[in-house]
């Protein structure tokens, strides 16, 4: 019985045909999921950028708004649209000394005899 020694030769490595898939698959994810990973980073840095440029400019258009708010409800601004606007100011009429009310800055002093009621009293036993 002879032993056919090239049997064993012809076969073909299939479990290292394996390895070597299942690594040039890892490897190969591995680098696409990078290369996502960078453009998803670049792709939201140019985002943030945008939105930056976008809340400066609304900034900047805030304060002029207010800066325009504030020069016409300035006393002078709503006396010249008084003076030429009689319609829209025909009911505003200024406020006399008697209507107002002037609360003082100093609370009063208790005195030291004063009976006060007391918030937390205990129950009697």
């Amino acid at each position: 019985m002879s032993i056919n020694r090239r049997r064993s030769a012809n076969v073909l490595p299939v479990a290292r045909i394996f390895f070597t898939a299942l690594m040039i698959a890892i490897f190969g994810g591995g680098a696409l999921y990078y290369v996502n990973a960078k453009n998803e980073v670049h792709r939201l840095g140019q985002r943030m950028k945008t939105l930056e440029a976008e809340i400066h400019g609304l900034d900047i258009r805030n304060e002029s708004v207010m800066s325009r708010i504030a020069t016409l409800s300035s006393y002078e601004s709503l006396r010249k649209r008084q003076s030429t606007e009689k319609e829209a100011f025909a009911q505003l009429v200024p406020v006399s000394e008697q209507f107002l009310v002037k609360i003082p800055d100093s609370i009063p002093r208790r005195v030291a005899s004063e009976v006060r009621t007391v918030s937390n009293l205990q129950p009697a036993r």
